[in-house]
């Protein structure tokens, strides 16, 4: 037994599914990526914090790529990741590019790439003032709101969204020890893992972060509206995308 708790589903060749920083974990973020089952074995993990995983004090981007990577990444298959689950799987692609069958990132959290634009760079200034608020249920409505993260909040938050809420300002504080994305981008290319990189539609930033990671990974870009900074909630038209993707790899 690892550390991770993994829902499985379906059958068929595997994919890797990696949330971004929701509550239930994997199987309440792809929730709409069901369907895909009947094609393709779906595995699910919950990250530290997440689901049916426990925390693990603060949360680290790279300790937990290095958890997907151990526990997860044995074989080939294709893997997928959003927001903070963006970031973690673009880590582990470039940790073991040989096990990744094809790698797409839903509005990662790449931000670095792109921190010189004008526009980015308001968004990370918004984001910055929402980690500062004092009362943690007003800091995490905050912060969804500036990322484009549409949800009712519980009152008083659940145990893991108080503990992602208090972590929140260690999020922002740079690891010097950390590979900035360009260098991550750089080892999957050198691996040629196809790749293709998906975003709402909802906030120029993250439209302009999504151009710099998909111009740096030589990969497809698609953009798939109507659900904000989870796109993947969009299951029909998702879905359609994903499937055409994977299939095409080899």
């Amino acid at each position: 037994m690892g550390k991770l708790h993994v829902e499985i589903r379906g059958s068929g060749p595997k994919v890797l599914m990696v949330h971004g920083g929701e509550e239930g974990g994997g199987l309440s973020a792809y929730e709409a990526q069901m369907p895909l089952s009947q094609t393709f074995t779906l595995l699910l993990p919950d990250l530290p914090g997440h689901g049916k995983t426990p925390a693990e004090g603060v949360t680290n981007i790279d300790a937990d790529a290095d958890l997907v990577v151990e526990e997860l990444l044995t074989e080939r298959m294709h893997v997928v990741g959003n927001s903070y689950g963006g970031g973690v799987v673009l880590r582990a692609a470039a940790k073991r590019p040989e096990m990744v069958r094809s790698l797409t990132l839903i509005e990662p959290n790449t931000m670095d790439i792109a921190a010189s634009d004008p526009v980015v760079l308001q968004m990370l200034m918004e984001i910055m003032q929402a980690v500062q608020i004092p009362d943690l249920r007003q800091r995490a409505i905050a912060f969804a709101n500036v990322l484009g993260v549409q949800k009712e909040w519980p009152d008083p938050l659940p145990e893991n969204y108080r503990l992602m809420s208090e972590n929140l300002p260690n999020l922002l504080k740079p690891n010097p020890n950390a590979l900035p994305t360009g260098q991550l981008t750089e080892k999957v290319v050198a691996a040629g893992v196809p790749s293709l990189v998906i975003s709402g539609g909802h906030r120029e930033a993250w439209e302009h972060i999504c151009d710099a990671v998909a111009k740096a990974l030589n990969a497809q870009r698609t953009v798939i509206t109507g659900f904000g900074h989870a796109p993947q909630q969009n299951g029909l038209d998702f879905n359609a995308r994903m499937e055409k993707f994977w299939t095409s790899v080899p």
